[in-house]
């Protein structure tokens, strides 16, 4: 079949392009845009996704938690994945530079992980009920 294509199809005159595919091939070879390494072809085909980092330093795909590094807590991450290998994801910057490679999270490992707490704490007030003064904690029980 490759002897076929190479000696007789490639440099047969064709009728819709007016000449040989060979030559109509050389002629646009300088539009051709060379992917320079078996890595950047993986990261071209990854699936794509946009995570917020939750406080405890973890992102989910596909229901599996992952560990990010603690600089993310909060912010939203371009993550790529390869769903059929997902022992391991990526985070990429917004020029999609590869800025860190993420793991499975060790659940064991991860509930001893000493963390930062100087977030803000949350204020559940606004979510407390209003009281009348006239009715007593056993009225609103038995209603």
């Amino acid at each position: 079949m490759n002897s076929f294509v190479e000696n007789n199809y490639n440099k047969k005159v064709h009728s819709s392009i007016k000449m040989a595919p060979i030559d109509r091939f050389k002629e646009d070879m300088q539009r051709l845009k060379l992917i320079p390494s078996k890595q950047e072809i993986d990261n071209i085909f990854m699936y794509r996704a946009t995570r917020k980092v939750k406080n405890d330093a973890t992102l989910s795909i596909d229901n599996i938690l992952f560990e990010v590094p603690m600089k993310y807590i909060g912010d939203k991450v371009n993550v790529r994945f390869l769903p059929t290998a997902l022992d391991k994801a990526f985070i990429f910057s917004e020029e999609g530079k590869l800025l860190d490679c993420i793991y499975p999270v060790d659940k064991v490992v991860n509930s001893k992980i000493i963390r930062d707490h100087n977030l803000k704490p949350i204020d559940f007030s606004a979510f407390t009920p209003q009281i009348k003064e006239d009715i007593s904690c056993t009225k609103l029980i038995m209603d």
